[in-house]
């Protein structure tokens, strides 16, 4: 905790960064980890800077996301939020700015080493009481192309987190950047953009680079939701 002379540039600094007050002055134990499998997940932006680091405050509690339709619907003050070292801890506030969200939680800062990016933020609605955020069905899904090479495994590519998969009518109409997309582990994910290759599409993701023997070929990539209308 900061200590009584550092308190009013804390403070100072909070509202330079919009965060309200309250946010740098609350302190609470971290919530226990739960054995509750929460229902959505985001990426945490790669983003560091005198105040943020890994996409995670410095100084007051929050951390950085991609304001995705799923994530701006998902993420509101009041549910609770998973961090990546497994703890919950009650979201206070929302804010956005531009393309991300601010989501700020409960508590003393947090460790960017152990939550920040390339983690991920998850959230639910109550942990452990049997009342979880509705799940969006999917919509139809497409296999991933068995293609394997010094780039690809089993239709993933390596370098970033990008899924291989054919190029059809449905595919190209509906596979846009901003579409919510789900892989093998019931994951969602945001489609950041899309590039076509003759008869392939390789649809890339807002997360980091995924292991091909997890989510490649064989399995399928899940539609959730189309991208939001300009």
């Amino acid at each position: 905790m900061p200590s009584r002379l550092a308190l009013p540039a804390l403070l100072l600094s909070a509202c330079c960064l919009a965060v309200p007050p309250a946010h740098a002055q609350k302190a609470s134990p971290p919530a226990t980890a739960t054995a509750s499998q929460p229902l959505l997940s985001s990426s945490i932006n790669d983003f560091t800077n005198e105040d943020w680091n890994r996409g995670v405050l410095r100084r007051v509690a929050g951390v950085t996301i991609p304001a995705t339709p799923a994530n701006v619907e998902g993420f509101i003050s009041g549910r609770q939020a998973q961090l990546g070292d497994g703890q919950w801890r009650a979201i206070t506030d929302v804010q956005r700015v531009g393309n991300n969200l601010a989501v700020f939680v409960e508590g003393e800062p947090l460790d960017a080493e152990t939550v920040g990016y390339p983690r991920r933020l998850a959230v639910d609605d109550a942990p452990g009481t049997g009342r979880h955020l509705q799940r969006l069905p999917g919509r139809f899904n497409t296999p991933i192309n068995d293609f394997t090479n010094q780039d690809w495994l089993k239709g993933i590519y390596r370098k970033a987190a990008g899924v291989s998969i054919p190029v059809t009518e449905r595919n190209r109409e509906e596979f846009k950047s901003g579409a919510i997309v789900r892989l093998a582990d019931g994951q969602d994910y945001a489609i950041t953009y899309v590039n076509e290759f003759g008869r392939s599409m390789a649809v890339f993701l807002d997360s980091p680079a995924l292991p091909g023997e997890k989510y490649g070929y064989p399995r399928q990539l899940t539609f959730v939701a189309p991208a939001p209308k300009p």
